[in-house]
């Protein structure tokens, strides 16, 4: 596990920053930062009892998905495959791209938690109804957070309509779940303003390769990326064909199905794993067929699968000890570095003197980031979201009035106008400080602690 402030998830970032910023009483970065996503609910209890803690952080969400994975088994164990659902539960939690997000405190542990719980509180509340009762508003409550967390969380709201409008218990309970789905999902949406933190069209073959490798090993996708992450996907799409009914008609496994469904406009890590849970609880009972031939002996009847569990499980431990060593040495992503530098650099940086922290800078500093979340954690400054594009640099200029420095990815097809303006502006106005292959670091010069406009 990383014990630096570096590399978690931004979204992730900024929800612990609103939990820390209550239970310190201070500034809200809402103001600037924006609502961030229903993460910040769970973190409330942990952000609470260790402030500016992001170990704690990841421990919580390492709990959080062991009880969505406990959720998971006992939902497949209930539906009869309760050898299947042990085996998958086994691979899902040493799978080395979950571990990693965990340790990037990703949505993933989160959003499977909501589905399995949705899933539950679904078959609690058709089994004694209550109108307005407490199920009711759980369900209310879970459609809200799973859609603040991924375009895929709207699997779930979606999935409980279907359910609904096919198989109502009661009529008039049917239009309450409509009316208050409806409005909890549109209230989301326009709360955290859609999914600012995520990345569209990502290339799914890349993250599904990282299932087998982790997320570290993925970023540059070679043959094999390409292979194994065709293969995967192939494999997920012969489950789906052969699992569909069963998918659908379980509220659970719908969820799923629509989750993978959306998630392909993102086709993220998120993505991913979705489709490794599919994967893993729906195509290993058809490797485990409830009647078995007692003739053939134990591999004959379970061969195929033990071997198949046999190579996974090597092959996610490998993965495993090597993304253990990359932790212990040092190794941070190209973003990750550039934060670092702007963070840790003595004398250049933040207006500290040589062989000083950032945190005793001669005067406040204020950073314009890509990432003001994880910025903010790092440098522990004033961080501020880039601004809007402009029509021209003197416009920009003005913009960036009170503004020190600008850190962002020139490459990122978002930020070509602000790059342009930048590289037309007159000199003598910005100064680049640092550029690295995760982006570049800007000086405003007439902004900077000690220099004169």
């Amino acid at each position: 596990m990383n014990k630096s402030p570096y590399g978690i998830d931004e979204g992730a970032a900024r929800a612990l920053l609103l939990v820390w910023s209550v239970t310190d009483d201070v500034v809200s970065p809402i103001v600037t930062l924006g609502l961030p996503d229903f993460r910040a609910f769970f973190f409330a209890p942990v952000g609470y009892l260790w402030v500016g803690n992001i170990v704690a952080a990841k421990i919580f969400t390492l709990f959080v998905m062991s009880g969505a994975v406990w959720a998971t088994y006992r939902w497949r164990e209930h539906s009869g495959n309760a050898e299947s659902a042990l085996l998958a539960s086994g691979l899902l939690l040493i799978c080395p791209l979950l571990i990693d997000q965990i340790d990037t405190i990703s949505v993933v542990p989160y959003l499977l938690f909501v589905f399995a719980l949705g899933a539950w509180a679904d078959q609690k509340y058709r089994e004694s109804p209550q109108a307005f009762g407490g199920m009711y508003f759980s369900q209310i409550l879970l459609c809200l957070v799973s859609v603040t967390l991924h375009p895929a969380g709207l699997a779930y709201p979606l999935a409980l309509l279907w359910g609904w409008h096919k198989n109502p218990s009661d009529a008039k309970h049917k239009n309450y779940f409509f009316g208050g789905i409806i409005f909890v999902v549109l209230l989301a949406l326009l709360l955290t303003l859609g999914w600012n933190n995520i990345e569209w069209f990502s290339n799914p073959m890349r993250s599904l390769s990282g299932l087998l490798s982790g997320s570290s090993s993925a970023r540059n996708i070679g043959v094999f990326g390409w292979i194994s992450g065709a293969g995967i996907l192939g494999i997920l799409l012969l489950v789906i064909w052969k699992q569909a009914g069963n998918l659908w008609a379980d509220i659970f496994g719908r969820t799923l199905l629509i989750a993978i469904i959306a998630g392909t406009l993102t086709g993220d890590q998120t993505w991913s794993i979705i489709a490794l849970t599919v994967c893993l609880y729906w195509g290993l009972p058809l490797l485990l067929p409830a009647s078995t031939n007692t003739s053939g002996g134990f591999w004959g009847q379970r061969g195929i699968a033990m071997s198949l569990f046999f190579i996974l499980s090597t092959t996610f431990m490998l993965a495993d000890k090597a993304n253990y060593q990359t932790v212990l040495d040092g190794y941070l992503s190209p973003r990750d570095n550039l934060i670092k530098t702007l963070a840790e650099d003595r004398g250049s940086f933040l207006g500290s003197e040589p062989g000083q922290g950032p945190s005793v800078s001669k005067q406040p500093v204020r950073v314009a980031s890509q990432w003001p979340g994880l910025t903010m954690l790092a440098c522990r400054c004033d961080a501020l979201p880039l601004p809007p594009p402009a029509k021209d640099s003197d416009d920009l200029l003005a913009m960036l009035r009170g503004v020190n420095y600008l850190i962002f990815d020139p490459r990122d097809p978002k930020n070509i106008s602000l790059a342009r303006n930048l590289a037309t502006m007159d000199a003598g106005k910005v100064e680049t400080v640092a550029l690295q292959q995760g982006g570049v670091i800007v000086a405003i010069k007439s902004s900077v602690p000690g220099q004169k406009p």
